[in-house]
């Protein structure tokens, strides 16, 4: 919550119109295990890059934070998108990021659902009915 805190404070001096909001995470297809970072981008200026401190790998409150940032992001009118990396580029990509590298997240992202991350019953590790993951 703290890093929360520190990016949303950071973030008001931005023009955000037209912008995005680049989550960047660590692990595919099995979210409660996931860590986030995020990227702000501004249609204008330089990259606002958030550490990996959210998601649920962070516990209740990591998840709470992914999902106030998102919930701030859609109050923002900021598009959403997200990149999957490797463990391993995961944290040398967030770490100090240079254009070219952040060139290559908004190339590798998807559009994605906010509900993913703030909806409370779709952040849960749930199963299908036949038992699979989701």
């Amino acid at each position: 919550m703290e890093t929360l805190n520190a990016a949303l404070s950071g973030a008001q001096t931005l023009d955000l119109s037209g912008g995005w909001l680049l989550l960047v995470t660590d692990w595919q297809g099995h979210r409660p295990m996931a860590r986030y970072g995020a990227v702000v981008l501004p249609a204008a200026g330089e990259p606002l890059v958030l550490t990996a401190a959210f998601g649920p790998r962070f516990g209740p409150a990591g998840a709470e934070a992914l999902a106030q940032l998102v919930t701030w992001a859609q109050e923002q009118g900021l598009t959403l998108r997200e990149t999957v990396l490797s463990p391993s580029a995961f944290m040398q990509v967030l770490e100090e990021p240079d254009h070219e590298e952040i060139r290559h997240l908004v190339a590798a992202s998807n559009p994605t659902d906010p509900g993913i991350y703030t909806r409370p019953d779709l952040r849960a590790d749930q199963k299908d009915e036949d038992g699979w993951d989701d």
